[in-house]
C-alpha cells in the first residue's frame, strides 16, 4: 500500500506523491542563484591563485560570493560558531581537547562522535596534524576563510592547531569578505 500524500522538500525542489505518483516543481531562481554564485566563486578561486598564489578551499564557495581582502590577522582575533554561540578558538572542544592531549573527536548536534584510527575524518585530521608538524602553514595549498566579523568559514582544524603549536599572537593569512 503506497501513501495517499507525501511530501519532500529538497534544496533545487519540491516532489509531490500523490495517490503513488510522483510530481516535481523545481525552484528554477534557487538554481540560477546557486550557479550564479558557483560561478562567481571560481572566477575568485582563479584571481586569487594567479595574483597571490592562494588557494581558496571549494567548502566557503557559498559564503565568499561578494568582495574579499587578504589580510594578516593574528590567531587570538579569529572566532568560530559552535552550537549557536560564538566562541574564541581556546573555547573551542577542539582546541581543549588538543590542550588536554586527548583523541579527536568531531561534535555534531546529537552528541559527540569520537572517532577511531578507521575513520576517514580522524585519517584526514592526523594527516593535517603530520602536516604542520612538519612543515609551515602554507595559504597556497588551502587558505583560510572568514566572515567580515572574523568568524569561521573553513579552516577550523587549522586555526586550533595552529593555535596550539604558536600561541595566540601567531598571524595568519586569510581570506575575509569585505563587510
Amino acid at each position: 500500500m503506497f501513501p495517499l500524500f507525501k511530501l519532500k522538500k529538497k534544496k533545487d525542489r519540491f516532489e509531490i506523491t500523490l495517490f503513488g505518483k510522483g510530481i516535481i516543481f523545481y525552484r528554477y531562481l534557487r538554481m540560477i542563484r546557486e550557479i550564479f554564485l558557483w560561478q562567481h566563486f571560481f572566477v575568485l578561486k582563479d584571481t586569487l591563485k594567479d595574483k597571490f598564489n592562494v588557494s581558496l578551499p571549494t567548502e566557503a564557495y557559498y559564503h565568499l560570493s561578494g568582495d574579499v581582502e587578504l589580510v594578516k590577522i593574528p590567531l587570538k582575533d579569529i572566532k568560530s560558531m559552535h552550537k549557536g554561540k560564538l566562541l574564541s578558538l581556546p573555547d573551542t572542544p577542539l582546541f581543549k581537547r588538543l590542550i588536554n592531549d586527548k583523541k579527536y573527536c568531531e561534535d555534531c548536534s546529537e552528541g559527540r562522535i569520537y572517532l577511531n584510527d578507521d575513520n576517514d575524518k580522524y585519517k584526514k585530521f592526523q594527516s593535517l596534524v603530520s602536516s604542520l608538524e612538519q612543515y609551515e602553514y602554507d595559504p597556497s595549498k588551502c587558505v583560510i576563510a572568514l566572515r567580515h566579523d572574523n568568524c569561521l568559514l573553513d579552516g577550523y582544524h587549522r586555526c586550533c592547531l595552529l593555535f596550539h603549536k604558536y600561541g595566540e599572537n601567531y598571524k595568519v593569512l586569510v581570506v575575509r569578505e569585505k563587510k
